[in-house]
């Protein structure tokens, strides 16, 4: 089981392409109606929690702590900094971001995880940085639970713990606060069904381990179900955004990312049979998926600045994907060269 799994590099291309395109969207001018469904392309946080989770199982079981640590370090934490770097150098000189040297040390410091000014500084993106960061940290001992309980038991832990949090940021009036509906708590149980995930995949003889892998990939006569799936779990999703504003986001996780996760199967087995470049595109972008997270808001910002301009049209849309894929490739070996 050593192999890399096409639909994962597939699903965490396509995840991290969506978000991409939903910040950009935002500043399309859209009547309100599309203003609420361009949500479904920040909805890939979801499923790249879940993948985050799956890929840390998948490849962390032997490391020390010490030795995690030092890699998350390289990998995570020092690409943060040269971002956060870059966008404070933006700021200084080009004046695109109000944020200053206060908020670049908080996310160096890794308190602006704790701190809903400095949560949505520099764009407001590297949220989902802490999130992952927060991950990270907490990771070793997730790991030394899920080896100690049941999987199902590992789970429902887990889950309880969200839904826990849940109904604190709720009760205590914080729906609307980056700090409290984005700590690691709320997506706790996606991480660790990616965690669960890889055990199980990790357990199979290797004729079962290919039968789970094709099921991954929603390969099987009936791979057309995740297109209804998937879009019934989005409407709920998003009926309940609209019904409920941000207190739905708090509670709406569950249709996101099966909504979400099914459209991604549907979308892949159709690459696979019909638009092979669309699967080799997103595997593509997967391969610098993190680096374009980073990369991509300050891109956006500094096309705005270049053409002068306050929204998108198509046109300037299609440019601004441009350019972000490439800032996010060169970012990538950037950071490999380190």
């Amino acid at each position: 089981m050593k192999q890399r799994i096409e639909y994962i590099d597939f699903a965490k291309g396509y995840a991290i392409f969506t978000i991409v395109c939903y910040h950009a969207l935002q500043q399309v001018a859209l009547s309100p109606l599309w203003q609420k469904a361009i949500v479904f392309g920040g909805t890939g946080v979801h499923l790249f929690f879940l993948l985050s989770g799956f890929g840390l199982a998948w490849s962390s079981s032997s490391e020390s702590t010490l030795l995690f640590y030092r890699r998350r370090m390289s990998k995570v934490w020092f690409p943060y900094v040269l971002a956060l770097t870059l966008s404070l150098l933006a700021a200084l000189t080009l004046n695109i971001f109000t944020d200053r040297w206060d908020a670049w040390l908080a996310g160096v410091a890794l308190y602006q995880m704790f701190s809903e000014h400095y949560i949505v500084s520099f764009g407001g993106h590297f949220w989902f940085i802490s999130a992952i960061l927060q991950f990270y940290l907490v990771f070793p001992l997730l790991a030394w639970l899920q080896q100690r309980l049941p999987a199902r038991h590992f789970l429902l832990l887990t889950f309880l713990l969200s839904i826990g949090w849940w109904l604190l940021v709720y009760f205590s009036g914080k729906s609307d606060l980056r700090n409290w509906n984005s700590f690691f708590l709320q997506f706790l149980w996606e991480f660790a069904l990616g965690m669960t995930l890889a055990r199980w995949m990790r357990q199979q003889k290797q004729d079962k381990a290919d039968r789970i892998q094709k099921l991954l990939g929603g390969q099987g006569a009936y791979w057309w179900l995740s297109l209804p799936i998937g879009l019934v779990c989005t409407g709920c999703m998003i009926g309940m955004i609209l019904k409920m504003g941000e207190t739905g986001r708090v509670f709406n996780d569950v249709p996101a990312l099966l909504g979400y996760s099914a459209l991604s199967i549907f979308l892949y087995q159709t690459g696979r049979r019909w638009l092979p470049l669309l699967n080799r595109f997103f595997i593509w972008v997967s391969s610098f998926s993190y680096s374009l997270y980073l990369t991509h808001v300050l891109v956006l910002h500094l096309c705005l600045l270049m053409l002068g301009v306050s929204i998108l049209t198509v046109p300037t849309l299609l440019l601004y994907l441009c350019l972000a894929l490439l800032a996010g490739w060169c970012f990538e070996e950037v950071r490999s060269e380190r």
